[in-house]
């Protein structure tokens, strides 16, 4: 398989902007042998070439605001005027493959979110605990991602909806799942997952408890095994382990209950054992 570069970028000596460099060494420490480490203050033009010759390019920032404890983006190539400088976002980087190498790798954007970034060295304890999160995250995606092609060759695919009206959750499952094997479809909303369950079939659904009202996942759940559908139903809880009480699952035929922020092991072992995969 072709390998995946992950590219932690940042100032160390800028406190929480060190966020991406520590995870770069963190994953390094590991000696992942489909995986390549670069770390850096910023991704430089130089990079493209690298960056061509991989089937997964994770690109690993420190965040000054946005999602906690991390975000996930999906990046795209884009055009930009370099000047005299060398360094470059990741998204030039990745019009620099296209334009002088014909090939883009799938890429993302780990977010991770810091709080402090003045002159002084040391990561805050709150992004600590941050970076702890997503290097869960990535590690496990890492070694979905090992596993990605023998997923794909098999004859059945199992299909997943998510539905949730935040879209860097969405995002950040999507990339996981994908990455274990999975089909993956998207809802915002209790309405268009509806709809969506009715249009892919899906083998599995994870939807949040409370979107558009408190309960809404509840009450989407009992519309879907209304309209027949008998696959597993989880639930996405951000309200602690107290909504496990106030639940009764059984009656509204659901497989589980997911705690945010998702632990990636447990969400992909459970699914895998749920709809009987390897």
């Amino acid at each position: 398989m072709r390998a995946v570069l992950v590219y932690g970028y940042g100032n160390p000596g800028r406190r929480d902007d060190g966020l991406g460099p520590r995870a770069a060494e963190k994953i390094e420490e590991l000696a992942l042998e489909h995986v390549r480490v670069e770390s850096g203050y910023q991704p430089q033009i130089e990079d493209a070439a690298e960056v061509a010759g991989c089937g997964l390019a994770l690109f690993v920032d420190a965040a000054a605001e946005g999602a906690e404890p991390f975000s996930v983006r999906k990046l795209a190539p884009e055009e930009g005027a370099f000047f005299s400088s060398h360094a470059v976002k990741p998204e030039h980087v990745l019009a620099i493959c296209e334009k002088h190498f014909g090939q883009v790798p799938e890429a993302y954007l780990i977010g991770i979110r810091g709080y402090e970034f003045d002159f002084s060295e040391g990561l805050t304890e709150r992004a600590q605990k941050n970076l702890d999160e997503a290097l869960a995250y990535i590690v496990q995606l890492l070694a979905e991602q090992k596993g990605k092609t023998m997923a794909q060759n098999k004859a059945e695919q199992k299909t997943i909806l998510i539905i949730d009206d935040d879209a860097d959750l969405r995002a950040a499952m999507r990339i996981l799942l994908e990455s274990s094997g999975f089909v993956v479809g998207e809802a915002a909303d209790g309405e268009e997952g509806l709809k969506t369950a009715e249009r892919i079939q899906p083998d599995a659904i994870i939807l949040d408890l409370m979107m558009e009202t408190v309960d809404a996942g509840g009450k989407v759940s009992t519309r879907l095994k209304e309209k027949g559908y008998k696959g597993p139903i989880f639930l996405l809880s951000s309200a602690g382990d107290t909504v496990r009480y106030n639940i009764d699952t059984r009656e509204l035929g659901l497989a589980g209950i997911f705690q945010k922020p998702i632990d990636p092991k447990l969400l992909t072992n459970t699914l895998k054992k749920q709809l009987k995969i390897g």
